[in-house]
């Protein structure tokens, strides 16, 4: 068989090769761990995967019976992923990157990992993230992820872009599909830098039972892929009904209605076609293309942005659809950017208490739950926990800039993480103006969006992702953060607005910058719980031009090299693994066992040699990872070992 390519690989063309027999679930497996040898810990050191699952090759060899029993669990059967550290899977660490929870063991999965568990997908490791999501690309207790495009420059937005991780890896080809979340642009800040697509749903649509909460309000689980059919094929398996309520916020809460999940999704996400762009009527909001004159202050877009943003317009317009400049009052009356714009709790339809509850009572809430349903009795409480190592100051780096440009902004700059645990933990029910503030958020939504689509016409609203991107070392010098904390720049385009109403994106590849080779994204908004409809639209405008380009730093692996074992050594496939350091240099020498025809060996992602003697081998390579796969008729078996 031939080695097959996971560089850009998408999920048809392994289920393809899975199904036709061209390669094994444990083949995979075993390239993908390649990769995070070559790229995450060696070459660029993306470290996007920090953490490895145990029992990938448990995980492989399952779905490899399956399938050659012509019985596979899903069309995600075999198919590699990686979560962020937030997701609980059981057994694993969930630091949620977090130096207080860095030995924090998960006692059951998420409902996102119970899904993708039972359809059979096989989950490599979890990425890394800044300590509870709470920001960008702040250095959590595994680090920060680089970009797989350059490393001039940030591979997420700086205030707001936690799945980082996420994005490098998904981006870099490590998994087909990343799990990543966002609570204000955390999950489209990543997939725009890393030319990827994501969507952030509407209210209760991924159940979020599982997840650490940051903000459970905004919260949301955002599945990050390199084409718009790879997320539909995720979505068919994320897109369910969760039986349990607890641990996800907008299904618990009793305020108000969230239509279930039957009612929400089609038959098949992965049987959706594009949705027709002739006669369509999208607006783009000014202050994003840089013709805004009213904003207070403007929000500068790199030219290369525009003109990237200019080149997709006409495609939409080629296509039949009617491009329109626009306000967006929904940012503007949240922000009050301009003068005489409201901001969210100046208007009468916000109380201000309600803001604070969301950030700190809520939080709190969250968090105990999270630690109570997770049962470690290492750490069963909230009260138990050591607040000033929730979000410490990394050595070295400069202060946040979260300044003034809405009361939430402003609050969360304030809110100390580290008082948490000495607080009272409130019942749901008894935290203040939580009921009238939702109903806030419902009123002001249905002014100036649902009411203003009506009124202005408009089928879709587009947008850049980011107006441009931060340099890599934004987080120690003062000039490169005071270019990376710019309004577009350090979260998101629409900063807070699209989670806190609970309005849907889809984002995708506009195309890369020809100035700076980094990639950035057009997202599309449309009305809460039309999701289906955003995400045939995501299809076709994908559909106009192939504007993704795959990362430099991180190109494909050199076709496997197959070593023959002796005859003494055949049989069964088996592999084990032990490493040994040689002095304190990189140096490894690997030992092992192996049954089969043939093996390939890597550490770090470049194949060695082995010697051989009956089913015992021995090799010596660089690095920290070593990863082996041995071949026989009655299928595949691989083993890692991390030193």
């Amino acid at each position: 068989m031939s080695t097959p390519q996971l560089h850009e690989a998408s999920v048809a063309a392994l289920r393809a090769a899975l199904d036709a027999g061209e390669t094994t679930a444990t083949e995979l497996a075993a390239l993908t761990l390649a990769r995070v040898g070559r790229f995450d810990l060696a070459g660029p050191r993306l470290n996007a995967v920090p953490v490895l699952a145990s029992d990938i090759a448990e995980a492989a060899r399952a779905a490899d019976e399956r399938i050659r029993a012509g019985r596979p669990a899903s069309a995600l059967d075999g198919i590699p992923y990686t979560a962020k550290e937030s997701y609980s899977v059981r057994g694993m660490t969930v630091s949620a990157g977090s130096p207080a929870f860095e030995h924090l063991v998960a006692g059951e999965d998420a409902f996102a990992i119970e899904r993708m568990r039972e359809a059979g997908a096989v989950l490599i490791g979890l990425t890394t993230m800044p300590p509870m999501a709470n920001g960008g690309m702040q250095r959590g207790v595994r680090g920060r992820a680089e970009s797989p495009y350059t490393a001039a420059f940030l591979t997420s937005a700086i205030g707001s872009g936690s799945s980082n991780g996420s994005g490098s890896a998904t981006g870099a080809s490590i998994g087909v599909i990343g799990l990543g979340e966002e609570t204000w642009s955390s999950g489209r800040a990543p997939a725009s830098c890393n030319a990827l697509v994501a969507y952030t749903p509407s209210r209760g649509v991924i159940s979020m039972r599982g997840n650490w909460p940051l903000v459970p309000t905004m919260d949301v689980a955002v599945p990050h892929t390199r084409s718009m059919a790879d997320l539909l094929a995720a979505l068919d398996v994320l897109v369910q009904p969760d039986e349990r309520t607890d641990g996800d916020f907008w299904r618990e809460q009793r305020w108000l209605p969230v239509p279930p999940v039957e009612q929400l999704r089609p038959e098949r996400y992965s049987g959706l076609e594009p949705a027709p762009l002739a006669g369509l009527t999208i607006g783009v909001p000014r202050m994003y293309i840089g013709t805004d004159d009213g904003i207070r202050s403007p929000i500068q877009t790199r030219e290369s942005v525009l003109t990237l943003w200019r080149a997709l317009a006409e495609d939409l317009r080629a296509a039949g659809a009617t491009v329109v400049e626009t306000d967006l009052p929904l940012v503007s009356s949240y922000e009050g950017d301009r003068e005489g714009a409201p901001e969210i709790v100046s208007r009468g339809l916000v109380p201000p208490r309600f803001l604070r509850s969301e950030l700190v009572e809520l939080t709190v809430w969250g968090w105990d739950g999270f630690l109570r349903r997770n049962g470690d009795p290492a750490l069963p409480r909230l009260r138990d926990v050591d607040g000033e190592q929730i979000f410490p100051e990394p050595p070295g780096a400069l202060p946040d800039r979260f300044e003034s440009r809405a009361p939430a902004m402003d609050l969360a700059a304030e809110v100390d993480l580290a008082a948490f645990p000495a607080m009272d933990v409130p019942e749901l029910e008894d935290i203040p103006a939580m009921a009238e503030g939702l109903a806030g958020l419902e009123a002001t939504r249905e002014r100036d969006w649902d009411a203003w689509l009506e009124h202005e016409g408009l089928d879709l609203v587009v947008l850049p992702a980011l107006a441009d991107v931060g340099p890599a070392d934004a987080d120690v010098d003062p000039a490169s953060a005071a270019l990376a904390w710019r309004n577009g720049t350090w979260v998101a385009n629409g900063n807070l607005v699209w989670r806190h109403f609970g309005i849907p994106t889809v984002t995708v590849p506009m195309g890369t910058m020809a100035d700076i080779g980094m990639p950035v994204g057009l997202t599309l908004a449309g009305r809460p719980y039309d999701d289906v409809r955003l995400l045939r639209l995501g299809l076709a405008i994908e559909a106009l031009r192939q504007r993704r380009t795959p990362p430099p730093r991180t190109p494909a692996l050199p076709a496997t090299e197959w070593m023959p074992l002796p005859a003494t050594a055949r049989g069964e496939a088996l592999v084990t693994l032990t490493l040994e350091r040689d002095g304190d240099g990189d140096g490894l020498t690997v030992r092992g066992t192996a049954r089969g025809e043939a093996i390939a060996l890597w550490t770090d992602g470049e194949q060695v040699a082995i010697d051989a003697d009956g089913d015992a081998f021995v090799a010596r390579g660089s690095g920290r990872l070593a990863v082996a796969l041995v071949r026989s008729p009655g299928g595949d078996a691989m083993a890692y070992a991390r030193g």
